[in-house]
């Protein structure tokens, strides 16, 4: 496939953007200070574009200005069709570029997935970081932000929400009207889910939503932010809050931070102050509990 250039940022694989260091700024020759992260991940919602997605990018620029910032473009119909093993593939070059050795307690990463999309391959990063170092190793992380993320994995509450998501992303391909587009996706799905159930294998919303809630593989140390929105008609506020109990209940630190009027993963462009202020928080509290640990 062909690796697409993105003015500002190196391309990585074909769908994995490394942001440039400023050349004519001082920045290039600094480290990054120990209240600092190290490196910022972020998986964009699916069918998302890169102009889109780069938004965050420049956030996390101005939050963090010496921390390595990888962005991850995807669709809706590869979380939805690949199979784990090519996710995990798929993701293996954020782990070559940053974590090329088993973590030794000097990096300092924010993972940010950005709807169910962005969850699911940050959940294939999971996996590549222990295909890569061993099964005995969680990818090392102090702050998981999820917005607009994970909803509800019951399919048949789902599939209505999921096939418009896909449709929003893919409608503008077809000569037809959306609900031709949203029908197909729709059927699509349901052909899958079927397929899935007759060769046992796990649907990739399930994986994810299981993999953040195993101490193995996502570290119980890294404070959850969850970002989301009544106003959200693609991921159901109520879910969201569900699934922050399940964690809290498996051991994780969780903040919530709800939001009355943005859209789906809209909450950074209505609300940018109280989006980035959460963040910021949150990290620093990540932060002191670190230094805490270590006295």
């Amino acid at each position: 496939m062909a690796v697409k250039t993105l003015p500002g940022f190196t391309p990585i694989s074909d769908r994995i953007f490394l942001r440039n260091e400023d050349s004519d700024s001082a920045e290039t020759t600094k480290t990054s200070p120990k209240d600092q992260p190290t490196a910022i991940i972020i998986y964009g919602w699916g069918d998302g574009t890169a102009k889109n997605v780069a938004k965050y990018v420049d956030g996390y620029h101005k939050l963090f200005p010496v921390a390595r910032i990888l962005m991850v473009i995807s669709s809706t119909f590869g979380a939805s069709y690949d199979s784990l093993e090519e996710r995990t593939r798929a993701m293996m070059p954020i782990i070559d570029t940053v974590f090329p050795t088993p973590g030794d307690g000097s990096e300092r990463v924010i993972l940010q997935a950005m709807s169910n999309t962005g969850g699911i391959y940050a959940a294939a990063t999971l996996n590549a970081y222990q295909q890569r170092h061993g099964t005995d190793k969680a990818l090392p992380h102090h702050l998981c932000v999820s917005d607009s993320t994970p909803g509800s994995v019951i399919f048949s509450n789902e599939v209505g929400r999921w096939s418009r998501a896909m449709a929003l992303g893919s409608a503008k391909y077809f000569p037809w009207p959306f609900i031709v587009t949203e029908k197909m996706w729709w059927t699509f799905l349901y052909a899958m889910h079927f397929l899935e159930i007759a060769i046992g294998r796990e649907q990739s919303g399930v994986y994810s939503v299981n993999a953040f809630l195993n101490h193995a593989m996502a570290t119980p140390r890294a404070p959850r932010l969850y970002i989301y929105s009544k106003a959200d008609d693609l991921i159901w506020w109520e879910d969201v809050e569900a699934q922050a109990a399940t964690a809290k209940s498996k051991g994780y630190t969780t903040v919530l931070e709800r939001f009355d009027d943005s859209p789906h993963v809209s909450h950074m462009r209505m609300h940018p102050d109280r989006y980035w202020g959460a963040i910021k928080r949150c990290w620093e509290a990540s932060m002191a509990l670190d230094k805490n640990s270590k006295l």
